[in-house]
């Protein structure tokens, strides 16, 4: 535990929190508990800011009753060691440059005409997009359930359905595929943009097939499709404060 990581408790690797939890495991079950139940509140809400403002309400109602920080800039560099890197942590947005790098994404993505294009060209623009967002890493924890709630708003804004179950379910692929997109000219969109394919739907989920056993059959290939071994998170981890390289 680095002691320049505000976040921390003192002599902990345990983020401050509005709970006074002071152990990992118990905080994470109460960040997941009260996560889970934001989203069900914002799927229900008619959510339409889409912006780095918007961004930072759906991380704040997510994880607004356990972090005094949520939907806040974190103001640290942070890193997390990824086992597809071999240990090695994505180069997050230095945090002096979050704001800056969430304006151009948004730029880039109000550019597109989304009510215009095929279901193939939402997906694959969705997949080179969205996954920036979650590069830049705006907040200390919470990016990738931020970044998935954001995607499944958005997506059901334009009409489409989307299998949260199927993300939830296969969540070491699909942190494994964010991680690939990450890498400038050498960035791996595909398997990110396969599981994307699945979970925007153009018809309801529970609709895809009448027939209840051939259903369950279709559903279970497809959950196989991205099944990896559990996976189990690790914590962000303080960086010392040094100008990263860009590989957006």
């Amino acid at each position: 535990m680095s002691k320049y990581d505000i976040y921390l408790y003192e002599n902990s690797k345990v983020l401050k929190n509005l709970l006074d939890i002071k152990t990992e495991a118990e905080l994470d079950l109460a960040e997941s508990e009260y996560a889970n139940a934001g989203m069900m509140l914002l799927y229900n809400s008619g959510f339409s800011d889409f912006s780095a403002k918007g961004v930072c309400a759906i991380h704040r109602k997510l994880f607004g009753h356990v972090y005094e920080w949520a939907g806040h800039y974190r103001i640290i560099n942070i890193q997390k060691r990824e086992e597809i890197l071999a240990g090695q942590s994505v180069w997050y947005s230095n945090w002096d440059d979050i704001d800056r790098d969430m304006t151009d994404i948004w730029n880039r993505i109000n550019s597109i005409d989304w009510n215009n294009i095929s279901h193939s060209d939402f997906v694959s623009n969705i997949t080179r997009l969205f996954s920036k967002i979650w590069q830049i890493h705006p907040f200390r924890e919470g990016n990738t359930r931020t970044t998935v709630m954001l995607i499944a708003l958005f997506s059901e804004y334009y009409g489409y359905y989307f299998d949260y179950e199927l993300i939830a379910a296969s969540a070491g692929y699909f942190r494994n595929a964010l991680v690939l997109t990450c890498f400038g000219e050498h960035s791996e969109y595909e398997h990110l943009e396969k599981i994307l394919t699945d979970a925007i739907s153009k018809t309801p989920i529970d609709d895809e097939d009448d027939d209840m056993e051939e259903k369950e059959h279709t559903l279970e290939s497809k959950y196989q499709k991205y099944y990896t071994k559990e996976y189990k998170s690790k914590p962000h981890e303080y960086l010392e404060d040094a100008k990263q390289t860009d590989n957006n």
